[in-house]
């Protein structure tokens, strides 16, 4: 094992957060674990620091509460104020340590296959970079507008900046991580170009570097500036997504055909997304394949045997003239507000779902094979008191089966262990316990039904008990002391499980 990983894991058991910090800025992975399976997240909780919790957080470590390590950092949390931390920080920091936002918009830089460079800069010594417009756009409102005037010809000629300069930059605007490779003697053109197109703190990050000498805190720098460019990228492409994108948006009646292009929106698309609602109405989106690729259902379209679910419009602009053929493709029909959260999503990792969209868009994320989506929705919707008090339990146990989401099985199992006695009756309740005993044929398992383990597990839990402690109860003969636990109300709830089976029939 890593010494520096040993050292983290034994500064989160004591609480030394200047150290975690530290340790943290010389790259250790805070998602590792020791050779106890323990994370250090696990075991700041388990030990009661809550500023190491935080810190941790912030620097990437991940409490997923589908994954197992998630699950015992809540469970092993030493107190209340810890397991709040837990379970209210932001979902779309907590799904995936790889922060696939930044990632795939790193990703699309170098990608030469079909994902659309529009414009193309060549520099002094004849060296051509190629970028996204709509990247650029969204990334400075300098750039967006010699964009929209100066260089709209989309071939660019710069020769006042060095090449290896505009190289950094250009990667920066991508979120590649290029502090690390960024020589002293780079620092002031980098800042003078940051400057000149206006964007974002680059200048303030060489600023403060030019200033610090030690390699440990310049690191320490460079890890606290990667996050902060990774959020106000997000913010500047949902700003974008806002203003260039769902305004240039078009509405068609049905049967109505498109008159006008999107080519020549202020979004620069590549690609059309169409959306039928409920209504029956369309709405056509300006969209870029750079983005929508970031959902597998769109990649596997481009790549592989599925071109023939993508259309071409030809559509005319205000001036009468036709203009070249732009694809489109038709998301499944779904209410516009759900396609704009799914929009807002893979452009800008906004996780901003209303409770009452939460179902439609974990569908529709299963469709698009997007199943960091589906993670969020659902958790979503196991977080949402609205949620609970406007469906029943059942209704989400059965989408937890379309959508093979364990997060919304153990939720729904969850519920109903705690609400048993009321459900007993239910015919849904047995009907779903049914089902479940049908499940495991297609499981290939013949011991145990999914429903009621999960049910007898979250009755442990409702009271308070393991499986020790039943035994031991099971050999007592006070009854008051059996009461005054909770056992005999548990031996109730039992018993309410086993009838029902025997009820059905069923032999578990």
């Amino acid at each position: 094992m890593n010494i520096n990983f040993e050292e983290l894991c034994y500064s989160c058991r004591t609480g030394d957060m200047d150290n975690v910090d530290r340790l943290i800025s010389t790259g250790v992975n805070v998602n590792s674990v020791d050779k106890f399976d323990n994370s250090p997240l696990f075991l700041a909780s388990l030990c009661g620091h809550e500023g190491v919790v935080k810190l941790l957080l912030q620097r990437g470590a991940v409490c997923d509460r589908d994954r197992y390590e998630g699950a015992r950092c809540i469970y092993g949390a030493l107190n209340d104020s810890i397991r709040d931390i837990l379970l209210s920080y932001d979902i779309s920091k907590a799904v995936d340590v790889k922060q696939p936002f930044a990632t795939h918009i790193s990703s699309i830089y170098n990608d030469e296959s079909f994902l659309n460079k529009d414009i193309s800069f060549r520099l002094a010594n004849d060296q051509q970079f190629t970028a996204h417009k709509f990247l650029l756009c969204a990334r400075s409102n300098v750039l967006a507008e010699k964009l929209a005037n100066e260089w709209a010809e989309n071939n660019v000629l710069l020769t006042e900046v060095r090449s290896d300069i505009f190289e950094i930059f250009l990667k920066f605007l991508y979120l590649i991580p290029i502090l690390h490779v960024i020589q002293p003697e780079q620092y002031d053109q980098l800042m003078k170009l940051s400057s000149e197109f206006n964007v974002e703190l680059l200048p303030d990050f060489l600023d403060k570097a030019r200033h610090i000498a030690n390699p440990m805190e310049k690191s320490r720098l460079m890890s606290e500036y990667q996050y902060k460019f990774t959020e106000v990228v997000r913010k500047q492409l949902l700003l974008f997504v806002n203003r260039c994108i769902f305004s240039s948006a078009i509405d068609l009646v049905d049967g109505e055909q498109q008159t006008t292009s999107l080519r020549d929106c202020p979004a620069y698309p590549d690609i059309q997304l169409s959306v039928r609602n409920r209504s029956g109405n369309l709405r056509i989106y300006p969209c870029h394949l750079a983005v929508l690729n970031r959902a597998e259902y769109f990649k596997r379209m481009f790549t592989n045997n599925f071109k023939e679910k993508v259309t071409y419009v030809k559509a005319k602009h205000t001036s009468g003239k036709y203009n070249n053929v732009i694809p489109q493709l038709t998301l499944p029909d779904c209410e516009f507000e759900v396609a704009e959260i799914i929009i807002r999503y893979l452009y800008a990792d906004s996780t901003d779902i209303p409770w009452t969209y939460a179902v439609e868009v974990l569908l529709l994320a299963d469709i698009l094979l997007e199943d960091r989506l589906k993670t969020i929705a659902s958790t979503i919707i196991t977080q949402s008191k609205d949620f609970i008090q406007q469906h029943n339990a059942l209704d989400v146990l059965y989408l937890s089966w379309e959508t093979r989401v364990e997060r919304l099985e153990l939720f729904a199992a969850k519920f109903i262990a705690i609400h048993l006695q009321e459900l007993s009756n239910d015919p849904e309740l047995k009907r779903a316990i049914v089902l479940s005993s049908e499940r495991i044929s297609l499981r290939q398992e013949t011991d145990t039904i999914e429903l009621v383990d999960d049910i007898r597990y979250y009755l442990l839990r409702k009271y308070s008990f393991d499986p020790d402690d039943v035994e031991l109860f099971e050999t007592q003969d006070d009854l008051e002391y059996l009461k005054q636990v909770g056992y005999l109300e548990y031996r109730r709830d039992m018993e309410t499980v086993d009838n029902i089976l025997t009820e059905l029939g069923l032999d578990v």
